[in-house]
């Protein structure tokens, strides 16, 4: 039991409502793109794009890291990180859901 008369649960469960009261007040447009687009889709698309490079210069050890030698991987590496910004959103939207159903006023 906590001080507060509840279990640690509990607490933690009231904890989560609360974030998402705040959450839920700044809209669910920022909400997407604050935790889908720019916490989720942008940092696996950096990720993504740097493995991409890594991988495409592991297979000829010889080639520098120069503009030139990454200028034909550009394409992929923006494509990257366009699809990873879509998943990011989709992903936002679907959490978005998920919360509203959890924590949501209907579910008090």
């Amino acid at each position: 039991m906590t001080s507060t008369g509840g279990t640690a649960a509990d607490f933690v469960a009231r904890q989560a409502q609360a974030r998402w009261v705040r959450n839920r007040d700044a809209g669910r447009t920022a909400f997407i793109w604050r935790y889908g687009v720019i916490g989720w889709g942008l940092p696996v698309g950096a990720a993504s794009a740097a493995y991409h490079l890594f991988r495409a210069h592991a297979s000829d050890p010889t080639v520098a890291w120069t503009a030139a030698s990454i200028r034909p991987l550009w394409g992929s590496i923006a494509g990257l990180l366009v699809v990873c910004g879509v998943v990011g959103y989709v992903f936002g939207a679907w959490l978005w859901d998920y919360c509203e159903a959890r924590f949501g006023p209907e579910s008090s």
